[in-house]
């Protein structure tokens, strides 16, 4: 054997030898060597037989990889989520640990950077080299790790969690944002409101867009012509959603209601609302969206569309199980799934006839 090009097995004591010496010494990959770690069937014969070799023969063994060998590990799959602390990720995190314990399923939590689509492939590459076999991506995560990868597919299954739409080249598990806003819209107008103000939540998240539109079709459908002035769009964030729903109560003052894209956003009318002495419900009902913790806590309680987030995360967990599974037996296996969950309108004080 030549040893100047191939790395010598390390003894008992000694550092470890890393994946990039394997891949260098079969000259192939690190991608490679992490698929065939991982039991991957997109290698063929030859190649996959050559990797073995020299995982063999360098002593490459780290824990995973040798559960892998022995055909005894179990899935790992990769949580990427944003920074920003709510409720719905709470959901999410709780959601996947409760479902991976039950699936016997590893876990490992990725922070992602949206602002920056090199960052996020690159992060989600080096999981996929680290032997992740499947990722679950939360809205707005989703949407980014899309038309991040749009020119070229992931290596491995991933399901979007919460999206507004379907979203190619991967699974979803959501509820139908644009038909529930619909029918809460359809509820204020029934109760006589004909100038509902909404505060949008952000263009880069399918659900912002999808209760927008359902907030239009419900104006269209019962005759009311929309006017743009009646719509703000910010963050999901409370801060930034006073700011917003100052400037909307500002340049619209003839609103009798409001439908915020979800419950913190509508929290953050009722402050507005109660620091400039305007009666909600009385003078101004406030509808939010999702059900979330602040909606009961709020006062008066917001009328909001309950969906279950820790149901739809668990389910998540369960598709992509099996898509790995799936994947592993046929690598050409790219079925996606398009689960949609129900929802229901809950009713709290927030919501009174418009006078």
């Amino acid at each position: 054997m030549d040893t100047k090009d191939t790395p010598r097995r390390r003894g008992r004591g000694t550092q470890k030898v890393t994946l990039k010496e394997v891949a260098d010494a079969a000259g192939v990959s690190m991608m490679t060597v992490s698929n065939v770690i991982h039991e991957r069937a997109n290698v063929g014969n030859d190649l996959r037989a050559l990797v073995q070799a020299k995982i063999k023969e360098l002593g490459y063994t780290p824990n995973r990889a040798a559960q892998q060998l022995a055909g005894i590990a179990r899935p790992h799959i990769g949580l990427i989520y944003t920074g920003v602390t709510n409720p719905f990720i709470a959901s999410v995190i709780v959601g996947t640990m409760k479902a991976a314990s039950r699936l016997q399923v590893d876990v490992s939590v990725e922070l992602a950077k949206l602002d920056d689509p090199k960052a996020l492939r690159n992060t989600m590459h080096r999981m996929e080299e680290a032997g992740i076999d499947g990722f679950l991506l939360p809205s707005p995560v989703a949407e980014f790790a899309a038309s991040t990868f749009k020119k070229k597919a992931l290596d491995v299954p991933a399901v979007a969690i919460a999206p507004g739409f379907p979203i190619p080249g991967m699974s979803a598990v959501r509820g139908d944002d644009r038909k529930a806003s619909h029918e809460l819209v359809t509820m204020l107008l029934n109760h006589g409101h004909t100038k509902i103000g909404h505060l949008a939540g952000p263009e880069t998240q399918s659900g912002s867009i999808a209760r927008l539109e359902g907030y239009k079709d419900a104006l269209a459908d019962g005759g009311i012509k929309g006017n743009p002035a009646w719509i703000v769009r910010t963050d999901f964030n409370f801060q930034e959603g006073v700011k917003a729903a100052e400037r909307l109560l500002k340049q619209e003052p003839g609103l009798t209601a409001i439908f915020a894209a979800n419950d913190t956003l509508a929290a953050s009318v009722l402050a507005v609302a109660h620091n400039s002495g305007i009666a909600v419900p009385e003078k101004l009902s406030v509808v939010g969206y999702d059900d979330s913790p602040v909606a009961e806590q709020a006062w008066p309680g917001l009328t909001t569309i309950h969906q279950d987030a820790l149901a739809m995360t668990e389910r998540a967990v369960e598709l992509l199980a099996a898509a790995i599974g799936r994947r592993k037996a046929n690598p050409e296996d790219d079925a996606d799934a398009d689960v949609v969950f129900p929802y229901q309108m809950v009713t709290r004080g927030s919501v009174a006839k418009a006078t």
